[in-house]
């Protein structure tokens, strides 16, 4: 049975309030056409866990006023400096921050996967302020040492959203580039949205298992989307966008980030309008320049 559906239809169940995991590593795999199509439907309130590296989708989900609670490690465009909309919803208060590091996220969502109570993790927040503005951030004892150790709770998400190179109609998705812990986030959500530049023919063979990132039994949905990380990369198939980014990060600064999102988010239908308002020749020369 297919699984191929569009990103508006792939991501029209998931309602307000939700906890929503979001992969894509600095300026890579971003699930752009799948953040697009949630700031077109409107959705409010909802809580973000990003991957350790977040950028573009956290700062754009933020600036279009879909977020109350983010997790965070960190969140930045990589080369072109922190997250404008992200500084100052965290500074104005705006948003609820969750202070955290890498292993809160890995960890805790290890912990998701796993159905654990907790994680107990080896010396890590001592030395740090982490535990004095993170509440969540506990100790407790080992009952075979009786020493103290640090715990974090478990993160589970009701969606996951992530972007791969290719997948097939039942859901085996393979990611290519900067791959973090997509089957683990998987693990750790109710619900796993994939977008994917290419569908595998039915006729295909199926992928081999060991290329495959997600597998088809965590997969509940797969939204076709050609350049559906545009403008970060997707390793093999093209670059990430410079110009666009760029364009993005000066709107961003000077407060003005609704014009980006009126331009390429809610002033198209869906995500071929926005693939026709970047124009062919732009997304193709990003093919033809990778490297």
């Amino acid at each position: 049975m297919t699984k191929v559906t569009t990103p508006d239809e792939a991501v029209a169940d998931i309602p307000d309030g939700a906890t929503v995991a979001l992969g894509g590593v600095h300026s890579h795999n971003g699930p752009l056409a799948l953040v697009h199509a949630l700031i077109r439907k409107g959705v409010r309130g909802l809580t973000l866990i990003p991957t350790p590296s977040a950028g573009l989708p956290v700062d754009l989900l933020i600036a279009a006023g879909c977020v109350a609670k983010l997790h965070v490690s960190y969140v930045g465009l990589e080369f072109l400096g922190l997250a404008p909309n992200f500084r100052r919803a965290a500074e104005a208060g705006t948003i609820e921050i969750v202070e955290g590091d890498e292993a809160w996220i890995v960890f805790g969502m290890r912990a998701g996967a796993a159905r654990l109570p907790f994680m107990a993790l080896p010396p890590l927040y001592e030395g740090t302020d982490l535990p004095k503005v993170n509440p969540l951030i506990r100790t407790t004892t080992d009952p075979y040492t009786g020493a103290t150790v640090t715990t974090i709770p478990p993160l589970r998400a009701d969606v996951c959203l992530l972007h791969a190179q290719v997948a097939d109609a039942r859901g085996n998705a393979q990611i290519l580039g900067q791959r973090r812990f997509e089957d683990v986030m998987a693990k750790a959500s109710d619900r796993v949205v994939v977008s994917a530049d290419e569908i595998l023919d039915p006729a295909a063979p199926r992928p081999d298992p060991r290329h495959v990132t997600v597998p088809a039994p965590l997969v509940d949905v797969v939204a076709h989307a050609p350049y559906g990380a545009h403008p970060t990369s997707s390793p093999g198939h093209y670059r990430y966008d410079r110009e666009q980014l760029v364009e993005y990060r000066d709107l961003a600064l000077a407060g003005r980030t609704a014009d980006h999102i009126d331009r390429y988010v809610t002033g198209v239908k869906d995500h071929t309008g926005y693939l026709e308002k970047v124009g062919l020749a732009r997304l193709l020369a990003l093919r033809q320049t990778m490297r």
